[in-house]
C-alpha cells in the first residue's frame, strides 16, 4: 500500500551475502549510488556519511566466505581519530554505536548493516516517527533508533518513543 507506516521485516536488501573477494567491486558500485561514502582499510570499513557521522566497521569472512560486520563504532564527523576502536566524546554517537551493536547480535548481511547505517543520513533532521520531535525531550538526543518501512525509506524514533526494541531491518 502507498504511505503504509508499517515497518517491513526481513532483508531489505540482497538475499546473498558478499563474498571477500567481491568486497571491492560492491564498495565501488555503492559509492556510485549513495551520498555516503565506503572506504576499506584492511579489516575495516569506513562509511562517511558527510557533516552526520563517521562509522568503523571490523569485518571477518565466515567459513562459506561471506563478509560479516564484527564489531561497529560511531564517530562525530569533526571528532578526532578513535578508529575503529575507541569510542565518541559525544552522546549522540556513543547511543547510534548501541543501538547498532544491538544489529549485530543478529546474522545480519553485510549489505544490510550498510543499508542501514545509510539510513542515518537524516539524523539530525528528520523527527522521531512517534513523538514528531527531532531531539527527545528526555535526553535531548536525536531519534537513533531506526525502522524501515515498507516503502524501503528509513524512519528514527528515540529511545524513549520506541515501544518495543527489536527488528531494525
Amino acid at each position: 500500500m502507498v504511505g503504509d507506516d508499517r515497518e517491513k521485516s526481513g532483508p531489505p536488501v540482497a538475499e546473498a551475502g558478499i563474498k571477500m573477494e567481491g568486497l571491492g567491486a560492491w564498495a565501488r558500485q555503492f559509492n556510485k549510488t549513495h551520498k555516503c561514502k565506503l572506504r576499506i582499510l584492511g579489516e575495516v570499513i569506513r562509511l562517511t556519511i558527510p557533516d552526520v557521522m563517521t562509522v568503523y566497521m571490523s569485518f571477518g569472512v565466515e567459513e562459506e566466505g561471506d563478509v560479516r560486520v564484527e564489531t561497529i563504532r560511531v564517530f562525530g564527523p569533526r571528532e578526532g581519530k578513535g578508529g575503529a576502536y575507541g569510542q565518541s566524546g559525544h552522546t549522540v554517537f556513543q547511543l547510534v554505536t548501541q543501538q547498532l551493536g544491538k544489529v549485530l547480535e543478529e546474522a545480519v548481511k553485510l549489505q544490510d548493516v550498510i543499508e542501514l547505517v545509510a539510513g542515518y543520513d537524516t539524523l539530525f533532521i528528520s523527527g522521531c516517527r512517534v513523538c514528531g520531535r527531532v531531539v527527545s525531550a528526555e535526553g535531548h538526543v536525536p531519534a537513533v533508533v531506526r525502522r524501515r518501512r515498507e516503502s524501503g525509506e528509513w524512519i528514527g524514533e528515540h529511545v524513549t518513543c520506541t515501544p518495543a526494541l527489536g527488528n531494525y531491518l
